[in-house]
């Protein structure tokens, strides 16, 4: 007999199933227009971001009228009903793009993925993979199950300057200095009326942009979840707590030892398994896929300059480094999912290349944030 929790996971994945299979009917309707067209691509690097949450306590501030809610049984920092939705509809997305590229069958070499050491990222992720790889006849192993597990990898926080360069004892020191620096202390003092008036109707003590920035979680996690924002948010939300809190990715990025660690140990992650795939010491794997935060995709593309406007990337974004070989040269097309009107993830173009930019000229441009051994600190 199923335990109560069993029962509960057969009915979700069930319910996942179904929505599934309506989606597919609906591709194969619409001959599935966001599948990738083109037969150059060999890789493809995904970075996306975890789905809707609720706050996280360390993003509310104490005069929060619902500073005392319990968000039970979902609980703080954790992914919501409309995360979850999110995040399958990723992966259901990047198989109708990937569909011909990957094949249709799940298997282990095809695909690497790893996550944060976060509830949030880990359950995204599962769900990503559900849509991502649903099981063909010939692998389910319960019938009416539409689902088959797929393995991913986390590793502790101090441990894993990928996803986690913020952390590194070098980058706290280095960051530090910057919050003490004559230009960060000015642009600081440019918000104080701001600032000011935050502090005193929050009750927070608001002297740097990070403080804003983690604001932006409390009042936006909050108002998705329906919650009415006391009055006096209207003067500075959401248009001022936006732009500041956009402004944390360029701080967290302010000088190139920063961006080494911020975003990258990422970058270098990625241009070694693309030279691996092209020198073909790693012919079988077709797509690395990292579960992680928006200050992970905000840091990588401030780093690499492909913000084209400010925001804070949505839930479930998702950038896409894709290699191709054109003309017997390698190199990558960027896209970017935003959620911001288009069906489709848009095409970006790196400062000083063309929406193909040749791997050779990609190096070059990113060598100088690429951190040598150590640079962590740990």
């Amino acid at each position: 007999m199923l335990s109560y929790t069993g029962l509960v996971s057969v009915i979700l994945i069930i319910a996942i199933s179904d929505a599934y299979v309506s989606h597919r009917l609906r591709s194969a309707k619409n001959q599935r227009t966001t599948e990738i067209a083109e037969s150059t691509i060999i890789l493809t690097h995904v970075l996306f971001r975890h789905g809707n949450r609720t706050p996280e306590l360390s993003e509310l501030y104490p005069t929060d009228p619902y500073l005392n809610f319990s968000y039970y049984p979902t609980k703080h920092g954790q992914l919501t009903k409309a995360g979850k939705e999110r995040e399958y509809s990723v992966g259901v997305a990047l198989r109708d793009r990937y569909d011909v590229f990957l094949g249709p069958l799940y298997v282990p070499d095809l695909i690497d993925s790893r996550s944060t050491d976060r509830n949030r990222t880990k359950m995204s992720l599962l769900l990503v993979l559900a849509g991502l790889f649903p099981p063909e006849c010939s692998e389910r192993f319960e019938s009416g199950l539409n689902w088959q597990p797929v393995p991913y990898n986390y590793f502790p926080e101090k441990e894993d300057p990928i996803l986690y360069g913020i952390s590194c004892p070098t980058f706290e020191a280095e960051y530090n200095e910057v919050l003490n620096s004559p230009e960060y202390l000015a642009e600081v003092n440019q918000y104080s009326e701001e600032f000011s008036y935050i502090a005193k109707n929050s009750g927070l003590n608001v002297t740097k942009i990070e403080n804003v920035y983690d604001l932006y979680f409390g009042l936006s996690t909050e108002e998705e979840y329906g919650f009415i924002l006391p009055n006096w948010t209207q003067t500075v939300w959401p248009d001022f707590i936006n732009k500041i809190a956009y402004e944390q990715y360029s701080v967290y990025t302010r000088t190139t030892n920063l961006k080494r660690m911020a975003a990258g140990y990422l970058i270098k992650k990625m241009m070694e398994d693309t030279e691996n795939r092209i020198n073909q010491t790693n012919n079988d794997t077709k797509i690395y896929l990292y579960s992680a935060h928006e200050n992970n995709m905000g840091q990588l593309m401030e780093t690499l300059e492909l913000f084209e406007y400010p925001h804070v990337p949505t839930y479930g974004s998702y950038v896409l480094f894709e290699v191709h070989e054109i003309n017997n040269t390698y190199g990558f097309k960027i896209y970017y999912q935003n959620y911001n009107g288009t069906t489709s993830p848009k095409l970006l173009k790196l400062p000083s290349c063309d929406e193909f930019c040749p791997l050779d000229l990609f190096k070059s441009l990113v060598e100088e944030y690429l951190p040598e051994d150590g640079l962590c600190g740990n």
